[in-house]
């Protein structure tokens, strides 16, 4: 009887430390399309256009930096002159 209750505690053990590792594993992937690492895209790709127009004062700049999605290249409105 001792034997069955430690083999089942050792599945059960066994068993949850898999499951925990699996949502583990699917909390350190990046949202689809979301570049992480590589080059820094200094200028738009072909074919990209700026959002726009841009509020009064401001104009689209293609900038590489961080958004919520994290480091990549977008387009950002900035203050003209600035």
């Amino acid at each position: 009887m001792k034997r069955l209750l430690l083999t089942a505690a050792a599945v059960a053990v066994a068993t949850g430390l898999g499951v925990a590792g699996a949502f583990a594993a699917q909390y350190d992937r990046p949202a689809p399309g979301v570049p992480l690492y590589g080059p820094v895209q200094a200028v738009p790709p072909a074919g990209e256009v700026p959002p726009g127009v841009a509020p009064a004062g401001y104009q689209y700049q293609w900038v590489y930096s961080y958004d919520h999605h994290g480091y990549r290249g977008h387009w950002e409105a900035v203050r003209v002159g600035s």
